[in-house]
């Protein structure tokens, strides 16, 4: 069963159930398949073909993104946030000849971008539609493939995740357990619904029957709005909640009312828990991880286990077996360091046009997730970073995370950054950045260093930083602290 297919079941049973919100906008069921059924009526002509979907977030998209699925066709989301060039890249190595545009980003991006189509469609904001170019190709894809969503590229350059309508529905049934969603709760989607994390908020919500009520982060007055409209669930990134957590006393108003707070994209950090705890302590904070591979979840920490245990990722969710492997790929023992696997319904069918990375990333049926952990004797599991952050120096293999978790948790500091440099005797040696506190002190950093870690590991320097080092995506990662130490050093 597709998604899609959720929304006409609904459109049935339930016609003027509300399913969208935006701004002072709304769309009931009924219409909202009405809406998809005529989006979707030029893309019938074409036999599973992949489609590029160019949108901004919001209900529009998600009608377009509905409709690809329902003329049976391959919706590949283009992440607008991406600059030109990147968009390009992803084109080329997809080897898309479709595309389907809203007016407004056909306008932004101007005639030159679509002439590598042999089909180009303009959806306006009434959902009439003009077809610019048709060139009807016949296209031999996975016959399972429906969606394809591009990872955030904090290992490198991003890539095609294939996902099929089973992995889309087993995904999004757990999530729906998980979080107890019901036909009558409210989900607030503030990011960005062209990626994994997104896109399993507008899947669960439709499915359970539910409504999803769209905005963007851009406004912190309409965010705040937006969650005192009725929204029982909210969903951010960690950096989602340490901007709204800067305005206390709103924070505490509109969270009044929101029954879960669910976090993906990153770890929950035990100060963002705490400051939640003083505002809202009514609200309940469930912590999530998963990956684009994995459509979008594979782990959850149960909240009444939050305080204590929020510096794992908890466990498994329902449809999912998590373990650690080690290097012999067998299941390593309690608290020995392994790589975290994967199995369920849910995991990808592989990279799109890439057998080569699929087979680096699926073996025996098991997602190697290139995160290290380790299993703790309750069963939870905790993540000690990217196989491949780590740094070699001399004849040590080194873990960056597990340095900046033993500075952060014995000094007065916001955040700590490990970052790789160039050493002449050793090859490698790391300098650290540091988001400091009105308390920090940058000798007692070198102090806490020479005596509590190995030589190899005394910093070269400290450089003071006020902010994260994200990529384009939001994220952190070693690209992205690397990319920012640089940056500074250059405007030294």
């Amino acid at each position: 069963m597709r998604i899609d297919a959720y929304i006409t079941e609904y459109a049935r049973k339930t016609p003027q159930s509300i399913a969208l919100e935006e701004g002072k906008s709304s769309i009931s069921y009924s219409c909202l398949d009405n809406d998809i059924n005529d989006i979707a009526s030029p893309l019938m002509d074409f036999n599973h073909c992949r489609f590029a979907i160019l949108a901004e977030s919001g209900i529009q998209y998600i009608k377009i993104l509905m409709a690809v699925y329902r003329s049976a066709n391959i919706a590949i989301p283009l992440p607008i946030e991406f600059p030109k060039f990147s968009l390009e890249k992803i084109l080329d190595a997809a080897h898309v000849n479709n595309i389907i545009a809203t007016d407004t980003q056909y306008s932004r991006f101007e005639e030159d971008f679509f002439e590598r189509f042999g089909t180009v469609i303009v959806i306006s904001s009434n959902n009439s539609e003009e077809v610019f170019h048709k060139k009807i190709e016949t296209e031999k894809n996975n016959p399972e493939l429906r969606l394809v969503l591009y990872t955030s590229g904090t290992t490198g350059i991003p890539k095609g995740v294939m996902l099929s309508d089973r992995n889309l529905v087993a995904n999004a049934e757990s999530i729906i357990k998980i979080l107890r969603i019901t036909s009558g709760d409210k989900g607030a989607l503030v990011i960005s619904p062209h990626h994994a994390f997104g896109n399993s908020i507008i899947n669960s919500h439709l499915m359970a029957g539910g409504s999803v009520r769209v905005g963007n982060m851009n406004f912190i007055d309409s965010v705040f709005n937006l969650i005192r409209s009725d929204v029982s669930l909210f969903y951010g990134v960690p950096s989602t909640y340490r901007i709204l957590l800067k305005y206390p006393e709103r924070f505490k108003k509109a969270f009044s009312n929101v029954r879960t707070a669910a976090s993906a994209g990153g770890g929950m950090e035990r100060t963002i828990v705490k400051d939640i705890r003083e505002l809202a302590p009514d609200l309940e904070i469930l912590p999530m991880y998963g990956q684009t591979e994995a459509t979008a979840r594979l782990a959850y920490l149960p909240a009444e286990d939050v305080d204590e245990f929020v510096d794992t990722i908890g466990k498994a969710i329902p449809g999912v077996l998590l373990d650690v492997f080690d290097s012999e790929n067998r299941p390593a023992k309690t608290n020995i360091t392994g790589e975290l696997v994967a199995a369920g319904d849910n995991i990808m069918l592989g990279y799109l046009d890439d057998e080569i990375a699929t087979e680096k990333r699926i073996i025996n049926s098991w997602l190697h997730t290139g995160d290290l952990a380790q299993k703790l004797p309750n069963e939870y599991i905790r993540l000690l970073g990217r196989r491949d952050d780590l740094i070699k120096i001399g004849d040590h293999r080194v873990n960056p995370r597990e340095i900046e978790r033993s500075i952060e948790e014995n000094n007065e500091v916001s955040k700590v950054f490990v970052v790789p440099i160039h050493h002449e005797l050793m090859g490698t040696a790391i300098s650290l950045m540091v988001i400091p506190t009105a308390e920090t002190e940058i000798e007692k950093l070198f102090a806490f260093c020479r005596k509590s870690l190995p030589g190899y590991l005394y910093p070269r320097e400290i450089i003071f930083v006020d902010h994260l080092p994200l990529s384009e995506n939001g994220k952190i990662s070693n690209r992205s602290i690397i990319e920012e130490y640089h940056h500074v050093k250059a405007s030294m």
